[in-house]
C-alpha cells in the first residue's frame, strides 16, 4: 500500500465534520491471550474492494474522537485514536471476500498481562480521493487463559452439520424439530466447560444451592450438576462468573461467560462425529447416566443426577454431553432455517432451549440433535447447564 497514507492521516486538523457511518468495523476474531495467537477482522463493503488499507494502534488506549481535514482529501468518519501516539500496525489492499485478517503472536510472559491499546482501520479511494475511518475503535488487552479450576476446554472455529436425518419410530424418535439438516459454520475460537456446572461451584459464586439432589441422601452433593435452575438463574451465574474473572485479568476483550448458543452446544456436543450420539450410533446403559436405552433394552438410570464426569468423555474431552441433566442454550426454540448460517443465535420465540437429555431420560432424548424447550423462568430436578467462555452477544 501506499506508505503515505497514514502519514496523511496522521498531518491532520481539526475540521469539524460530522459523524459518518463509513460501514467499516473492527471486530476480534480470536482472543487476545498470553501465548496464543490473537486475530482481528476488517469488516468492509464492496465499494472497499481494492482500496489500499491500514489498521492504525496507539497506546495507551485512545478515547474520544477528532474529526479530520486532510488537504486534497475528502474525509468520511471520525479519528478514534491520538494522531500524537498512532502507528501503522498492518496494511494491505482490501480483499473480496470482505474480511481482511490479520493475526498476531502474543508472548507468553507475565509483564505482557494486562498491556492494552486501541485499534482503528483507514482505506483509501484512490478514484475519488476519498480517506475512509473506521466507524469504531477497537480497544484491547491481553488477558491470561481460564483459570484452570474452571475446567474450560478450547474449542477451534469450523463447519458442521447440525440437526439428524433419522426418521422417527423407535430408537430414535426423530421429528421436524431437528430438521432440516444444515450447515453451521462457528467462526471464532471459544472456550467450553469440560463439566457441567457443579453444586460447589454455583454456590460459591452465587451464595446459594436450589438443587434437589443434596443433603444426606446424596453423597458428594457438591460434586453433582446444579439442577432446579432456571434460565435466567444461569444467566446470571454466567454475567457473576464474567465479573469475577475479569476482576483477575481472564477474561479476553470482547468475550465473557454466557450459557453457549445451541449451535456451539452441538458442535462440542458432536465433537467432530456425524452419528446420532457423540460415540456412535447406539446409547446404551453404562455410557451416561440417563433413564431407559431403547438400544439395549431396559433401565439404566439411578433416578438421580450422578456426579460430574462419571462417565468417558466425548473426542474433546466433554463429559455428559448425553445425559445427567438437560443443559439451557442462550437460544429461543425456533425453527431452523433451510440454508447454510453462520453463527447462528435465534431469540424470537418465548421457550429456551434445552440440550443433552437427563437422568431419567431415554435414550433417544439424549441423542446429539435433540432439541428440549422450557420457558426461562422455569426449573427442574433434572435440568442444569454449563458455560462457554466466548465472543460477547449484544
Amino acid at each position: 500500500m501506499p506508505r503515505h497514507l497514514p502519514k496523511l492521516v496522521l498531518a491532520v486538523v481539526a475540521a469539524g465534520l460530522p459523524a459518518q457511518n463509513t460501514g467499516r468495523t473492527l471486530q476480534v476474531l480470536a482472543p487476545v491471550v498470553l501465548g496464543q495467537t490473537a486475530a482481528f477482522g476488517f469488516d468492509h463493503p464492496g465499494s472497499a474492494i481494492g482500496n489500499p488499507y491500514a489498521i492504525l494502534w496507539c497506546m495507551p488506549p485512545a478515547t474520544g474522537t477528532q474529526a479530520l481535514s486532510v488537504p486534497g482529501f475528502a474525509v468520511q468518519g471520525l479519528l478514534r485514536l491520538d494522531p500524537a501516539l498512532a502507528q501503522v500496525w498492518v496494511g494491505g489492499v482490501l480483499p473480496a471476500v470482505g474480511t481482511a485478517v490479520h493475526s498476531l503472536a502474543v508472548p507468553s510472559h507475565a509483564s505482557f498481562l494486562g498491556v492494552a491499546w486501541t485499534l482503528q482501520s483507514v482505506d483509501l479511494s484512490l478514484g475519488t480521493a476519498t480517506i475512509y475511518l473506521g466507524d469504531l475503535a477497537l480497544t484491547v488487552a491481553v488477558a491470561a487463559a481460564p483459570g484452570p479450576q474452571l475446567g474450560m476446554v478450547a474449542v477451534a472455529p469450523g463447519t458442521f452439520a447440525m440437526g439428524s436425518p433419522a426418521t422417527g419410530g423407535l430408537p430414535y424418535m426423530n421429528n421436524s424439530a431437528t430438521q432440516p439438516v444444515h450447515t453451521v459454520t462457528l467462526r471464532r475460537p471459544f472456550w467450553i466447560g469440560q463439566y457441567e456446572v457443579s453444586q460447589a461451584e454455583y454456590t460459591a459464586v452465587m451464595g446459594t444451592n436450589p438443587s434437589f439432589f443434596q443433603g444426606p441422601n446424596y453423597p458428594r452433593a457438591n460434586l453433582r450438576p446444579v439442577e432446579r435452575v432456571s434460565w435466567h438463574d444461569a444467566a446470571a451465574y454466567c454475567a457473576a462468573l464474567t465479573t469475577l474473572e475479569r476482576g483477575a485479568g481472564r477474561v479476553p476483550s470482547g468475550y465473557a461467560y454466557r450459557l453457549p448458543t445451541e449451535a456451539e452446544w452441538e458442535y462440542c456436543c458432536r465433537a467432530g462425529s456425524s452419528t446420532e450420539f457423540a460415540h456412535g450410533a447406539a446409547l446404551v446403559c453404562g455410557d451416561a447416566n440417563f433413564g431407559v436405552s431403547y438400544h439395549s433394552g431396559g433401565s439404566c438410570g439411578i433416578g438421580a443426577t450422578e456426579l460430574v464426569g462419571s462417565f468417558l468423555p466425548n473426542a474433546w474431552g466433554l463429559y455428559d454431553m448425553h445425559g445427567n441433566v438437560w443443559e439451557w442454550c442462550l437460544d429461543s426454540l425456533d425453527a431452523y432455517p433451510a440454508g447454510a448460517v453462520v453463527d447462528p443465535l435465534s431469540q424470537v420465540a418465548p421457550d429456551r432451549v434445552l440440550r443433552g437429555g437427563g437422568w431419567g431420560s431415554p435414550s433417544y432424548y439424549c441423542r446429539s440433535a435433540v432439541r428440549g424447550g422450557g420457558r426461562p423462568g422455569s426449573a427442574s430436578s433434572s435440568v442444569g447447564f454449563r458455560v462457554v467462555l466466548a465472543p460477547e452477544v449484544r
